[in-house]
């Protein structure tokens, strides 16, 4: 049952995650920040980001599910990914709260920093849509919405198609834009 709940509560997720991405895609497009609608969206993802990571844990040190792997032996694989990019998403979360604010300071005193920031974001960014791409079916299987190969099949091609668009779109207008407002207005914002 909770792995059950954690896999909606994961859909939800990457639903509001996938709303996260596209308004600050739009609000970096066109210089349109809210900042009302940018913190509910970002703190709705980041709460029940948190929700789900503590039932993920219990899920596996506690229930001691160690994943399907006899079910799905190809899914031993996708387990690993999902766990590793989930540890590395929490270790880089606090660098995506503060990128804004990483970025104006090391745009005034040292360039190379500013760059890393920008590197480490783009990391998120892949870490964080990487874990969405090996997530999606995983929840569907779970809940018993895909019974066979060819629809897991299916289903990962359209997410990562998804998530290699998303990913391109946000690492393109995000750092362009944010290169643009930070270096090449003088570090003023």
């Amino acid at each position: 049952m909770v792995k059950k709940i954690n896999a909606v509560l994961g859909l939800a997720i990457i639903a509001l995650l996938l709303v996260h991405i596209s308004y600050e895609i739009y609000a970096y497009l066109t210089f349109y920040y809210n900042p009302v609608l940018t913190k509910v969206i970002a703190y709705a993802v980041l709460v029940s980001g948190c929700l789900h990571i503590l039932l993920s844990c219990f899920s596996v040190f506690v229930l001691h599910d160690k994943g399907n792997g006899l079910k799905y032996p190809a899914l031993n694989v996708r387990t690993i990914i999902q766990r590793i990019s989930a540890i590395v998403m929490a270790v880089l979360i606090i660098l995506h709260l503060n990128t804004f604010a990483a970025l104006k300071s090391s745009s005034q005193t040292n360039r190379v920093l500013f760059f890393a920031v920008l590197v480490l974001q783009l990391l998120f960014y892949a870490v964080t849509l990487l874990h969405t791409g090996v997530s999606v079916s995983n929840a569907f299987i779970t809940l018993g919405l895909i019974g066979s190969e060819k629809g897991r099949k299916r289903l990962d091609v359209f997410v990562w198609i998804l998530c290699v668009m998303l990913f391109v779109a946000a690492a393109f207008v995000v750092t362009n834009t944010q290169i643009a407002m930070f270096l090449k207005s003088g570090g003023a914002a």
